[in-house]
């Protein structure tokens, strides 16, 4: 690199803005250079760059935060201890404080997408460019800047509104936290706005990049937040009736997750990695949802793998408990891990395995994953419609219901009563999408959250296997406090600016 491009994304540090090459679907990013502000972004594809750079920055810290807060903190998935990965163990037990690294992580990486986001919107404001290199441009960037401002109000509440490139280190002290009702106006005024100015599917070269379809996907999944079911019921409308040959759910499970299989009909937006080359810009998650249990590999395909995850992701015994015995989804479960001292099974899931990396021996002893990071796909809205008919019509619940649930191969026995679907909403929402980081925030969004977590940590439904392993899943925990349900404020953001950026109250 020649020079450090001069941005701050509310860390309240200066940092280096790599900008990026662009290859393979526009995402396999590999550093090339960086400029200053001042002599950079005056071209359409110099602009792009810094475009890709937002897409970049969703990689790492922020996929991985959304994942982990979205199942560590549940009855779905629990670190196993022995990594003494404090902050995975702490999101799982309850016990979170602000210096919390995952928390911290996932708020740095926010503001560093933003900004890009704001940076682009900026230069193309200025640009001389055709108009649809001017909606093409500023529509992604609205989408990732909408959506990623919908994943901080849902962490921590009220958060900094920045939409303009933040020039002056010291104006940063300028922000506090903004009213988050005042956050989801702007992130519904810029996910309609990336409606309107992208298409609803990308072609084959741009594959991963965002959609109107993404964006409605999103919008309705913001609506249903908001419990506004009339809103959340007409977006996800718009997105099932484009169901064809660019949409829709695959007949088979496992090819959702397979690497070869990226950016695949049922997937709306995900996260790009790069799949099937060396490096694969690896996906953490790989390593993370498998277990390094007594020394023993995990070989899914009983080909002689010798492959040892970091066991922060691991899925819990209830949760495995929950599949039917013929449930199709039970293909990416692995159950022949065996725990010699404890004498049961360790389940992991298998969503973010990257076969071809092992086929290839590019993985070692560790699963170098190429996998996207899935963040909205077919089947999430089918279940998010549903629940939007049950309000009205649960016998159009259990009709959408139904779609899911054929695809598993499992009979669809619900009463027609609005209660009694919304329960099966919830659990067929827990089982299709566990470990995709949704539950804690279906959790958290439909209210069930206390009630969850507490019977959870009660251990009422606890498996009869050895006490430690008991240990690992439950923790020391009994209940969930109320404050919990949001986040702390990261430690160094409060102690700087302590007047502007207050603490979450608990913490």
């Amino acid at each position: 690199m020649n020079k450090a491009m001069k941005k701050i994304f509310f860390t309240l540090t200066a940092v280096l803005f790599v900008l990026s090459s662009c290859k393979e679907s526009s995402f396999n990013l590999y550093p090339t250079d960086s400029m200053t502000a001042e002599n950079y972004m005056n071209t359409v594809s110099e602009v792009e760059t810094v475009l890709y750079a937002a897409y970049g920055g969703m990689r790492g810290d922020f996929a991985n935060g959304i994942v982990y807060i979205g199942e560590l903190p549940t009855d779905n998935a629990y670190d196993y201890k022995l990594n003494n990965s404090s902050a995975h163990i702490s999101l799982h037990e309850s016990t979170v404080d602000a210096q919390n690294t995952v928390i911290s992580g996932l708020w740095y990486a926010c503001y560093q997408i933003v900004n890009r986001c704001n940076l682009v919107i900026e230069a193309m404001d200025k640009m001389n460019a055709t108009q649809e290199e001017y909606n093409s441009l500023v529509g992604q960037a609205k989408f990732l800047r909408g959506y990623v401002y919908y994943v901080m109000v849902r962490v921590w509440g009220d958060v900094p509104l920045v939409l303009e490139d933040i020039k002056d280190y010291m104006a940063v002290f300028n922000y506090g936290r903004t009213a988050k009702d005042k956050v989801y106006e702007q992130i519904v005024l810029d996910l309609k706005d990336a409606e309107t100015m992208l298409p609803a599917f990308q072609t084959a070269a741009n594959k991963g990049k965002a959609t109107s379809t993404a964006a409605q996907a999103i919008l309705g999944d913001v609506y249903l937040t908001r419990a506004d079911y009339s809103n959340a019921k007409t977006y996800f409308e718009k997105v099932i009736k484009k169901e064809g040959s660019e949409l829709g759910l695959l007949s088979d499970y496992e090819s959702i997750f397979d690497s070869n299989n990226a950016n695949n009909k049922e997937i709306i937006f995900s996260i790009q990695y790069a799949h099937n080359q060396t490096p694969s810009l690896a996906n953490y998650l790989g390593r993370a949802s498998l277990g390094n249990i007594q020394g023993i590999p995990i070989d899914p395909k009983k080909q002689g793998s010798q492959i040892f995850g970091v066991n922060v992701l691991m899925m819990t015994h209830e949760l495995e408990s929950k599949f039917e015995s013929n449930d199709k989804r039970r293909s990416v479960i692995y159950l022949d891990c065996v725990s010699p001292d404890y004498g049961c099974t360790i389940p992991m899931t298998l969503k973010y395995f990257d076969y071809q990396n092992v086929l290839d021996g590019n993985s070692g002893n560790n699963p170098d994953c190429g996998c996207h990071t899935i963040i909205s796909r077919y089947s999430d809205i089918l279940l998010k419609y549903a629940e939007c008919l049950n309000e009205t019509n649960p016998a159009d619940a259990i009709a959408e219901l139904k779609k899911v649930r054929d695809r598993a191969g499992v009979a669809t026995n619900v009463a027609v009563d609005k209660a009694a679907v919304a329960e099966a909403i919830a659990l067929e929402r827990r089982l299709e999408l566990c470990m995709e980081g949704h539950r804690w925030y279906d959790l958290v969004r439909t209210g069930k959250a206390l009630d969850v977590m507490t019977t959870f940590y009660s251990r009422a439904n606890a498996p009869a296997i050895h006490k430690t392993i008991l240990q690992y899943e439950y923790g020391d925990n009994t209940a969930i406090d109320a404050h919990e349900l949001i986040y702390p404020i990261p430690y160094a953001q409060n102690v700087l600016n302590p007047d502007k950026l207050t603490q979450n109250p608990g913490y």
